[in-house]
């Protein structure tokens, strides 16, 4: 295992923790907050007030565990306005203990309201709270104490929910966005695969007809047909650990004078434009697989007797064009090699274009020239 994928793993596993134990950060206040009002009644013997202050524990524990459970938030929301009631009766019969449970109050709204709603009622909770405190006590300090803690609880625990969430919903993008790229990388595999070995299975068949013709009459020609099936069984090996590598690129010119012999082995008349222009080695490697998979086509489908490829290239952009005037290439128009083409295509941002009639079948791709305008 990688330092990588270990750290990944590490932080799922913080990050899973965290969203568990996340209900925990705003139940924890609660001992901290009431111990102390709940001490003193106890003490002092108000069994009124001690009530008060278990009933309103026991109704913030609610509201804060109905936060983190699968049910509508305007349970919770309904939860906080009744916590509210509760705290504002408890200190209309003991008159004191506001300064505990309004941040208390101030937390439960952070966790249980709606998260555009939550920091303006938090707000609304200091600042009432604080105004009655300022009041109650006639002093200032105590007032803007009053607010700042209520404030602080309540944002605190508004940003830690915001961050949890947040970090819970990248966590789960990259998860999609890892398995988008293994299905991409998958699809890519598989084109460059069909595309290298459909080409080489196709001039391999091509040349052991060739030496099935020449047998009796031309020997020579079938040694040298023989070392070209050689040649290509051992381009064609490189050529598979390349692409599994992931770093294959095809030449232009390479491609074209092995589509020409490969064609003219199969008895098809080819030709090509000469001399091919200067292209960029996005455009020369996208044209390489473009006469690759044309010539495989032509080879597979087309039972033509001439093609031709012609490549211009001028300020509007670079085109490849193949033609040959066989019959039956429409349905390849549907298979992975047009498929394949057409996505590289559309990656260079380019296009391709496909024309088939009585004459013949007609493969044209273009890719515009950068910053040119259609």
């Amino acid at each position: 295992m990688t330092d990588r994928n270990m750290t990944a793993e590490c932080d799922d596993w913080a990050v899973g923790a965290l969203m568990k134990r996340s209900p925990w950060f705003a139940l924890v206040w609660l001992p901290i907050l009431l111990i102390a009002p709940v001490v003193t009644s106890a003490t002092s013997g108000r069994a009124v007030e001690l009530i008060a202050y278990v009933v309103i524990a026991a109704w913030y524990i609610l509201t804060v565990v109905l936060s983190y459970r699968d049910v509508p938030r305007w349970y919770g929301e309904v939860a906080v306005i009744v916590l509210t009631v509760l705290v504002v009766l408890q200190f209309v019969i003991s008159g004191s203990g506001q300064s505990f449970l309004y941040p208390l109050l101030a937390i439960a709204a952070a966790t249980a309201i709606r998260f555009r709603f939550a920091p303006g009622v938090v707000m609304a909770l200091s600042i009432s709270g604080a105004v009655t405190e300022g009041f109650e006590s006639l002093s200032l300090s105590s007032a803007l104490l009053f607010g700042f803690a209520s404030v602080m609880a309540g944002m605190s625990t508004y940003l830690i929910r915001y961050l949890i969430d947040t970090v819970s919903d990248l966590r789960a993008t990259r998860r999609r966005l890892a398995g988008l790229a293994v299905a991409e990388e998958r699809q890519r595999f598989s084109r460059d695969l069909h595309d290298l070995l459909g080409h080489t299975l196709s001039v391999i068949v091509v040349k052991a007809e060739a030496i099935r013709r020449l047998a009796a009459s031309d020997p020579d020609a079938v040694v040298i047909h023989a070392r070209g099936i050689e040649d290509v069984g051992r381009t064609a090996l490189a050529d598979v650990r390349q692409t599994v590598a992931g770093y294959r690129e095809l030449q232009l010119e390479h491609e074209l004078a092995g589509a020409i012999e490969a064609m003219t082995d199969a008895e098809v008349s080819a030709e090509a434009s000469s001399p091919t222009p200067s292209l960029s080695p996005k455009v020369d490697s996208l044209f390489a697989w473009v006469v690759r998979e044309a010539t495989t086509n032509v080879l597979r489908h087309s039972h033509a007797t001439r093609c031709t490829v012609r490549i211009t290239s001028d300020d509007a952009g670079d085109t490849i064009e193949i033609a040959d005037n066989g019959h039956g290439a429409v349905a390849a128009e549907w298979g992975s090699g047009i498929r394949g083409m057409r996505e590289r295509a559309s990656r260079a941002g380019g296009t391709l274009d496909i024309a088939s009639d009585a004459r013949g079948f007609t493969l044209t791709v273009s890719v515009p020239t950068e910053g040119s305008t259609t």
